[in-house]
């Protein structure tokens, strides 16, 4: 009872016909198992493969692969996938293992005995690249382990850009290997007999110690002897089997004239059947309320504040904390980490696996999860409270991982790859470090579905917030990711269903809430929803334990749901027309400016307007807030610096809302080259400056 979980006892489709069994089976869209289209009519598979909009597309050579046959000697069914990759070298290497990961995990292959991983790899990004290295060193750990991976390094010695005098350091390029004790077999490719032995030897490695091992094909490009002249094979047979692929050569040739459009759908390394209907597309473009009855909240936030298992000793300071925890449910309210909770308790009860991955993430790195207890006398005895929410739940997967990025949140990308039917989370220890993951974000997440028409539901947790602690790990540079979205600032979408099919068009969601309530339910609506997209959330920092940061179980019960915008709801919102200023914003600096406000006593003067979704813009909720203050000016107020943050993304959307109608006014810190300054002092004064500029109604008034 306080170990690991059992293996989940449903399966994802692709990794049971991996792990060879007769009848396959896949996860519905609420995780019941269910039997997968007939093996004996492989177009049955063909029809469920997304049929999603083109895209942009990609070179052919980048896009995936799924392929589905049977294994001869066994009778038994195997799929091969080749997971779509950029040019990035190397890039796809911890996307490979997380996906590994994933299809393990749903079909129960504790062992590795049903799926593994084959990495291909060239000989100088495989010196080169620091990616290899997180990925090996992922090979081993708790929650990451696939079980041993087969590499296999084709080794021309000229790296396309490079060659040995400037590709590497050591004596071979697969000498980073040698940091898991991997063997490494250096073997001529001139030899296919001496090839097909060593790669029979690491087979058989990898199968019986389950660990790493390096298959180096060593090829001087342009020296090598041809088969017939070392007398390996007769001249006669050689010239039989290159007129045998010839043929299957030009009569696919000749096939693919008939062919007048290549679908990108065909591509894909990971289709999920079940999910989409028959033509591809979402089963609805509606959501359902993300509320939950008050009966669930209060169970959950009881296990949530208490020791699910008996004669265990906990911490005594966090006994404090459950007793917190505790108070905090009789009174029907939730801080942060009790929403998050109350979230994930209850898609799991729903039959969704959440995994939490990132460092220190058991935890939390502000210390207010604790979703893992260590029992105080016994050594290594653990206890996940959270696995002991409901007789029947998914598993819930909480690891701490190493002091990657690149590695981890490419793993993560990966594992979320496998099924639509769980909430796969990567949390950053401070916002900033996602800096050093930043290729897996700008090659996979964020164009992962123009390019290669692939969903992916992953969550990424950014703590973001200026609290005078230095530039290193104050922002989380939203400014990035709202560059990067697709949305137009210049129109004013019209759509039918406006919230739901913006998600649709959209390539990725950014958030900033500033509400528990509205965290547990943006986390709710990513599985709700009938399609997937890349969720990005800037988390706070001070506002875990602001004592009015916190919310009511009424914000979170049937007919409720994430709020796109949080209108004012104070004596400005009772005479909009008296009102002479609208300070639109995001995150914490909203709790600065309603202080602010009530010691100047301007309530009834100003209103403040909470975008809690960024991106796709809510271009029709601020549009009602825009029309309810028609004398009003209107303000965009952010603790960033105006070179950052969100004003460039936000201010001509604004202006697109009002059709241009009035100026969208700045009150802000200026710009700066650092995301914040190091020292106190200077933070407070800035922070004074902007809330001076924000509420001096005569501010702008030179600049009209």
């Amino acid at each position: 009872p306080v170990s690991s979980p059992n293996p989940p006892r449903f399966c994802g489709w692709a990794a049971e016909v991996v792990s060879g069994s007769k009848e396959p089976s896949f996860c519905s869209p609420r995780g019941q198992c269910h039997p997968a289209p007939s093996t004996s009519s492989p177009r049955c598979v063909a029809v469920t493969l997304l049929s999603l909009p083109q895209g942009s597309g990609d070179v052919k050579y980048h896009l995936g692969m799924y392929h589905r046959r049977i294994n001869r000697v066994t009778d038994r069914n195997i799929t091969l996938s080749l997971v779509a990759n950029p040019s990035h070298l190397e890039a796809a290497d911890p996307v490979v293992q997380g996906k590994t990961k994933a299809e393990q995990f749903y079909c129960g292959d504790t062992e590795g005995k049903k799926v593994m991983s084959i990495l291909l790899h060239g000989d100088a990004a495989f010196a080169g690249q620091g990616i290899v290295y997180e990925t090996f060193h992922l090979s081993d750990l708790p929650s990451y382990t696939t079980h041993g991976t087969v590499h296999v390094v084709v080794n021309n010695q000229i790296g396309f850009t490079t060659d040995p005098r400037m590709a590497r350091s050591s004596p071979y390029p697969t000498d980073v290997a040698r940091v898991v004790n991997a063997p490494i077999f250096h073997v001529n490719a001139d030899d296919p007999e001496a090839v097909v032995y060593v790669c029979n030897v690491a087979a058989e490695w990898r199968s019986t110690f389950h660990k790493d091992v390096v298959v180096d094909l060593v090829r001087n490009k342009g020296r090598g002897a041809g088969l017939s002249q070392k007398a390996v094979t007769a001249a006669e047979f050689l010239d039989e089997e290159i007129a045998k692929y010839d043929k299957i050569c030009e009569e696919a040739h000749a096939r693919s004239k008939d062919e007048k459009i290549l679908h990108i759908k065909h591509w894909l390394d990971s289709p999920w059947p079940g999910f989409f209907t028959l033509d591809g597309q979402p089963r609805s473009m509606t959501c359902p309320s993300t509320g939950l009855n008050e009966e669930d909240l209060t169970h959950i936030g009881q296990v949530a504040s208490s020791v699910p298992v008996e004669d265990f000793t906990i911490h005594g300071g966090l006994s404090r904390i459950l007793k917190t925890r505790g108070e905090m449910v009789k009174n029907r309210t939730v801080d942060w980490a009790l929403a998050e909770y109350m979230a994930f308790g209850s898609l799991l009860k729903e039959g969704i696996h959440i995994r939490l991955s990132g460092q220190d993430v058991e935890r939390g790195t502000f210390s207010h999860r604790h979703h893992v207890l260590h029992d105080q006398n016994v050594d290594k005895r653990t206890c996940i409270p959270m696995n002991h929410l409901w007789p029947n739940q998914a598993p819930y997967t909480v690891c701490n991982s190493s002091l990657s990025e690149y590695g981890v949140l490419g793993f993560e990308l990966g594992f979320a790859m496998a099924s639509p039917n769980a909430l796969v989370l990567w949390e950053a220890q401070f916002g900033d470090f996602h800096n050093t993951a930043q290729c897996i974000i700008d090659q996979f997440i964020c164009p992962g579905q123009a390019k290669w028409v692939r969903q992916n539901g992953i969550v990424l947790l950014l703590p973001h917030g200026m609290e005078g602690m230095g530039p290193e790990h104050s922002s989380a540079r939203p400014e990035r990711f709202l560059q990067m979205c697709n949305d137009d600032p210049d129109v004013f979408p019209k759509l039918d269903d406006f919230d739901v099919r913006q998600l649709y068009d959209c390539n990725w969601i950014v958030v900033n809430c500033s509400t528990p309530a509205n965290f547990f339910h943006v986390l709710r609506r990513q599985i709700l929803l009938p399609f997937r997209k890349p969720l990005i959330i800037f988390t706070p920092k001070s506002l875990l334990r602001h004592p009015e940061a916190r919310s009511s179980f009424d914000d979170m019960l049937p007919g409720t749901h994430f709020l796109r915008v949080i209108p004012d709801s104070g004596p400005a919102a009772q005479n909009p027309a008296n009102v002479k200023r609208v300070l639109f914003c995001t995150g914490k600096v909203y709790y600065d400016l309603t202080r602010e406000r009530k010691a100047r006593q301007m309530e009834a003067d100003v209103a403040i307007t909470r975008v809690e979704q960024l991106s796709p813009f809510p271009f029709d909720l601020l549009q009602k807030e825009a029309q309810k203050y028609p004398n009003a000016e209107l303000v965009w107020c952010q603790e960033e610096h105006k070179n950052q943050g969100y004003y460039d993304y936000v201010k001509p959307r604004l202006r697109t809302t009002i059709n241009r109608a009035k100026p969208v006014w700045y009150a802000g810190r200026e710009p700066a080259a650092a995301p914040a300054t190091g020292n106190k002092k200077t933070h407070l004064t800035e922070l004074q400056r902007l809330l001076d500029t924000a509420f001096n109604l005569d501010a702008f008034k030179d600049l009209a």
